[in-house]
């Protein structure tokens, strides 16, 4: 399958999805080589008029040379230098954007092209399309700053090009918010597929311990004016619906149980935010400098300065996701060292029967609070970008914060399928040493859990690793018990 770029307004998550986590390769439509076509015609009319304008990267010269306009001459060996520049990587670094985030920065890249706002040759727009009918190269995290995001653009063009650029293209390739764009619709879309995933588990934490229904009971939305908390109460009740009203609690359970909806709901506004933004950035263009086409008033079109390289919104989205991200891991935290001490629910200490020689599993209350902690941390807002001492003649200043925000969400969402993996843990075994039964709507899944989870029943020290390293990975996969991620992607995008 391949996905046609078409209009900007067009695209849609669904096929955001279908690029970066499915694979599929982009082509170019045919009105968007036409309009490609035609504005790259009305640009070299205007580069070549008598009297062009000041255009960055084309009449110019990048970086500490802006001011200087430059002869025809000096144009055509701004072209060969840029040619030779554009060859050139500078990352570095272990630590790599997966690469269904690299495949979407281009697909990011080539949506910038295809309204005609950034004035492209069409092979050299099918040539960046092309790249993605590949393996993406790698894309390191470290130093991954800078004004923009030159330095991690640099990284994902191959070192032979193989095409030749003209003028003004060296700034369609590394200048913009390609990066911005992928990397939030990254996050986005991973934490759209552990949504449902979260809900799931703490429906089952809700079921194992016979926890009152009350905190979950619909009158609740009624009284609260946010439409994520009445989703959240809606999607417990339905994982609940056919679970005994007898038989529960007869107190309250302990507050990691009954703020359940509000903490859900705190997700799902991070998730809708987050979506809402890379919606926004993939069908928008951030170019500097951005061609507008030509109108009665400008024939030839004209050239635009702008910051739209700095997609601020972008980072704070991501951060909203992070801290999301960090309340469910400390709130399984909690949930794990409430079982673990089993007073308030009558289980025995550590999830093991008195006398029966089984040692270890306190260990899994001990993992969580290092996890609850980095997850904190990695929280840390990193929407407050840093000045530049700036060596390009005080054009650069300000850094750009997204490649930091979403290195804290590659972070926070390890520890939090983590820290999902011990929770996990210890509800099978409560399951197990309890008479209660999954709701029926979570049977399955269920099921599927405690296949990766070894009884704490023999005379010895648990080995808690092996469990907790098949349900991690199995949780991070995220598509058990429920069908492709795509299915749950609405067609209109949102």
């Amino acid at each position: 399958m391949t996905v046609i770029l078409a209009r900007l307004q067009d695209i849609s998550l669904q096929e955001a999805w279908q690029v970066g986590f499915e694979g599929h390769p982009i082509t170019l439509s045919d009105r968007a080589a036409g309009c490609i076509t035609k504005s790259r015609d009305a640009f070299e009319r205007l580069l070549n008029s008598e009297t062009p304008p000041y255009m960055y990267g084309s009449t110019t010269a990048p970086g500490a040379r802006a001011k200087v306009k430059l002869s025809v001459e000096s144009q055509e060996e701004l072209v060969r230098i840029q040619n030779l520049w554009a060859s050139r990587e500078i990352g570095m670094g272990r630590k790599m954007v997966p690469d269904h985030g690299v495949r979407l920065i281009l697909m990011a890249r080539v949506a910038s092209y295809i309204e005609g706002h950034v004035a492209v040759s069409l092979p050299m727009a099918e040539w960046v399309a092309g790249l993605t009918h590949q393996p993406p190269r790698p894309l390191p995290l470290e130093a991954a700053t800078g004004p923009g995001e030159v330095m991690p653009l640099s990284c994902i063009y191959p070192n032979e090009m193989g095409i030749s650029l003209r003028a003004g293209e060296i700034m369609a390739l590394y200048n913009g918010s390609p990066c911005a764009t992928g990397l939030v619709l990254d996050a986005a879309l991973t934490a759209r597929r552990r949504f449902d995933l979260i809900h799931r588990i703490m429906a089952l934490a809700v079921e194992a311990v016979g926890a009152p229904l009350e905190a979950y009971d619909p009158a609740i939305a009624t009284v609260s004016t946010d439409p994520h908390m009445a989703s959240a109460i809606q999607t417990l009740n339905a994982h609940l619906h056919d679970v005994p009203r007898q038989n529960r609690l007869p107190h309250q359970a302990p507050v990691s149980w009954r703020i359940l909806p509000t903490i859900l709901a705190a997700q799902s506004h991070a998730v809708a935010h987050a979506e809402e933004t890379a919606l926004n950035a993939i069908r928008s263009v951030a170019q500097n400098p951005l061609f507008v086409p030509p109108d009665a008033e400008h024939p030839d079109g004209r050239v635009i300065s702008t910051g739209g390289y700095h997609n601020q919104q972008a980072s704070r989205a991501i951060d909203g996701l992070n801290a999301a991200a960090a309340d469910i891991c400390v709130l399984a935290g909690k949930q794990t060292a409430r079982l673990l001490d089993g007073a308030a629910f009558g289980l025995p200490k550590m999830l093991v029967e008195e006398g029966s020689g089984v040692v270890g599993t306190e260990f899994l209350a001990w993992s969580q609070t290092g996890l609850g902690d980095r997850a904190r941390l990695s929280a840390i807002p990193a929407t407050l970008p840093t000045g530049l001492e700036d060596p390009c003649g005080a054009q650069s200043d300000v850094a750009s914060p997204v490649f930091l925000a979403y290195e804290r969400h590659l972070d926070v969402s390890d520890d939090l399928m983590a820290s999902l993996a011990v929770l996990c843990v210890s509800l099978i075994q409560t399951y197990r040493l309890s008479s209660r039964r999954p709701p029926s709507a979570l049977q399955a899944f269920h099921d599927e859990l405690a296949r990766h989870v070894i009884p704490f029943d023999t005379d010895h020290f648990v080995e808690l690793g092996t469990s907790l390293r098949s349900l991690k990975s199995l949780l991070a996969d995220a598509t058990i018990g429920q069908g492709p991620l795509s299915q749950l992607i609405s067609n209109d995008g949102n």
